[in-house]
């Protein structure tokens, strides 16, 4: 299998998989790109994934998730229940806390990751361009993702004077070249010459100047690039000269398109996909020092690559639950990754018959829809969908009569 593959077997989509691996393929080839430790494209993407996933697996609502897989919520019929021992059936409450935490917390997680692995093509291109327009030194150094951290600004306890933290996750990107105080080699500084900040979903850019503006401030605690630290007397930044790029995505939307196949198992509901790589745009320059970088993928289809990986994450769970533990009656066909599968979708369907809240159930009946008949499909829809809300022109479909799909 193909590396490209490899990604699309994750993303469920070949030309953004393709054009991952054209990024990252650019990035491992550059002598001033500087990643996280990784030989190849599947070394750095598959470090991205695993950073997504141990983000998940460390939050403290990510306990609620494998449980929601095995366990699940309480019978449709019985009463509201407000507690749970913790570890087998989810109350109520924790059913509704598990919505939110994939929908605001999963998804964009590795929406982020997407963003982020996109978005290196093209920031190396305008550091070239910077270069040859002699606006930026020859050997400044592109630092990267979690090659950077930056301190955490504890207080303010005087005019002037900020109290710092431990380090975590600074700007998405840093422009960096090392310079000489008093002619020493073992006494040099870093001049900040650049901040980039990816942004995975449209924002206004006066929102994404304010958070690199944050990252200036914290840059004056000093920041960690790689395994080497900076105290903050290491670092020069000329606000007057820095430059401030913001990445985001396109706004075209995904084809809703859809048509019918007959299959061995009766019919699929196929939607039509992206044909060819979207063109990329050329980076735009805004003011004196603020450039902005439109990426050729849009926000719904990083979005739709997203709940992809979202779902492939709950069938390993679910391959890793099911594969020390028997398969539920009427399941023993499938495999422990196909019953993971098969259990999240069980679970979202149970989830907005119990005691939620109006938004958590709107948020629950949206992943169903996703997962059962894709992004395009299931992003819109308010209400649940069934397959005969999709019928074949040549099949009669019997209203009141509702397959689970």
């Amino acid at each position: 299998m193909s590396l490209s593959n490899k990604i699309s077997s994750v993303i469920g989509n070949q030309f953004l998989a393709s054009a991952i691996h054209k990024s990252v393929s650019l990035a491992l080839r550059t002598p001033f790109v500087h990643l996280v430790s990784g030989k190849t494209v599947w070394d750095i993407f598959k470090y991205s994934l695993d950073a997504a996933i141990r983000d998940i697996e460390k939050h403290p609502q990510g306990k609620l998730f494998r449980r929601l897989i095995e366990y699940g919520p309480h019978d449709p019929d019985a009463p509201e229940i407000l507690v749970s021992d913790g570890k087998t059936t989810l109350s109520d409450l924790e059913c509704g806390t598990c919505i939110e935490f994939i929908f605001s917390h999963m998804v964009n997680r590795f929406k982020g990751e997407l963003a982020e692995l996109l978005a290196l093509e093209h920031c190396i291109t305008l550091i070239r361009h910077l270069q040859h327009e002699q606006l930026l030194p020859s050997n400044v150094h592109l630092y990267w993702g979690d090659m950077i951290q930056e301190r955490r600004r504890v207080m303010i306890w005087q005019k002037g004077n900020n109290l710092w933290g431990n380090f975590t996750k600074g700007a998405d990107g840093l422009l960096v070249n090392q310079i000489l105080k008093f002619k020493s080699k073992s006494n040099s500084r870093n001049s900040i010459y650049g901040i980039f900040e990816v942004k995975s979903m449209r924002q206004s850019k006066k929102k994404v100047l304010a958070q690199i503006n944050s990252h200036v401030m914290r840059l004056n605690g000093g920041v960690k690039l790689g395994k080497k630290e900076y105290p903050q007397n290491d670092i020069y930044i000329d606000d007057s000269n820095l430059l401030r790029i913001m990445i985001m995505p396109s706004t075209w939307k995904l084809s809703r398109e859809w048509r019918s196949v007959k299959n061995a198992k009766g019919r699929e509901i196929v939607v039509s996909e992206i044909e060819k790589s979207p063109i990329q745009k050329q980076p735009e320059k805004l003011h004196a020092n603020i450039w902005k970088i439109t990426l050729a993928w849009s926000q719904e289809a990083i979005e739709q690559a997203a709940y992809e990986m979202t779902f492939w994450y709950m069938s390993q769970v679910g391959k890793h639950i099911y594969s020390s533990k028997s398969l539920p009656k009427g399941w023993e066909y499938m495999t422990p990754e196909q019953a993971g599968y098969n259990a999240i979708k069980m679970m979202l369907y149970y989830i907005p018959l119990r005691y939620i809240t109006e938004r958590q159930e709107r948020l629950a009946t949206r992943l169903y829809n996703v997962y059962s008949f894709g992004y395009p499909l299931g992003v819109d829809s308010k209400e649940m969908l069934w397959p005969e809300d999709f019928p074949d022109k040549d099949e009669k479909v019997t209203p009141d009569k509702k397959t689970f799909p």
